[in-house]
């Protein structure tokens, strides 16, 4: 004869208001802060009639952000890659804003200003992908003013991140394995000559203030089963690195959700000569 179910109880915990409970209470949003609060830290830190870089500026958006939120500054923007400066400069112009902007094609190695000219810096998820971070740093460091802040956001690998997860993200065509470890990054700061004055850990609020507006987490996962279901196809038509690049940048909300990436803002101050 049988012994009957074993796990009865068990059961009963599954399917009854001991994890019911718990569903509902997580259906309650916890009200995240969103990616604007990175203009709030700003604010704290740009004065009347600065001079504000943003350093990776891309299409421009938040530097014509922070020109709206503070009329008295002036802006410069500096950027790699040739079509984010053609949309930066679009922008600029549509924003009206042309007489306070200037926008740069270039690299944080070779800003175009001189040396104690910058106010305050904005690096928003720029510095993981700068392949000679010290360089970058020191240069950013040489155009501050004495006592002037830099705002940088990164995200960096958390304890979460390993085995075959993160060998599918050292195939994404930004990932630089030393600029995505915190510890590395925050020596960097150091030996550039910053000091850290304030650190916001963002953990999952971004992703979840997103996700109660417009899932983007869902959208990436929808994308991601649409891309391995055309694998030899997409291979066929753009190549394997291509195809193993996206793979992983599909990956990267989901991780950010996950809490196998880490964001993270460091605000740091180039101190004032001796």
């Amino acid at each position: 004869m049988g012994m009957g179910p074993r796990n009865l109880d068990r059961m009963a915990t599954i399917y009854g208001p001991t994890t019911w409970d718990v569903y509902e209470r997580l259906d309650v949003s916890l009200d995240p802060r969103g990616p604007d609060m990175l203009f709030n830290l700003a604010a704290e830190h740009i004065v009347e009639d600065a001079t504000v870089l943003d350093a990776g500026c891309r299409d421009g958006a938040h530097l014509v952000e922070l020109l709206r939120r503070h009329p008295t500054i002036t802006g410069i923007g500096v950027e790699p890659v040739a079509i984010h400066v053609d949309r930066a400069r679009a922008a600029v112009q549509d924003a009206g804003l042309s007489d306070r902007v200037t926008i740069h094609q270039g690299v944080v190695h070779a800003v175009p200003a001189a040396a104690d000219s910058i106010d305050f810096v904005w690096c928003r998820d720029v510095l993981v992908q700068v392949d000679d971070l010290l360089g970058g740093l020191e240069e950013l460091h040489r155009v501050m003013a004495p006592d002037a802040r830099l705002l940088a956001f990164s995200s960096f690998v958390t304890s979460r991140l390993g085995g075959a997860d993160l060998e599918m993200m050292q195939r994404h065509l930004g990932w630089l394995d030393d600029n995505v470890r915190r510890p590395h990054m925050e020596r960097a700061f150091e030996v550039a000559g910053f000091v850290i004055d304030d650190v916001e850990e963002i953990g999952t609020e971004w992703r979840e203030f997103a996700e109660e507006r417009t899932q983007p987490v869902s959208q990436a996962l929808l994308r991601l089963s649409r891309l391995r279901r055309q694998r030899d196809a997409i291979v066929s038509w753009r190549g394997q690195e291509i195809y193993d690049h996206i793979e992983a940048n599909l990956h990267y909300e989901v991780f950010l959700f996950l809490g196998k990436l880490e964001p993270v803002v460091h605000v740091l101050r180039k101190p004032a000569s001796p």
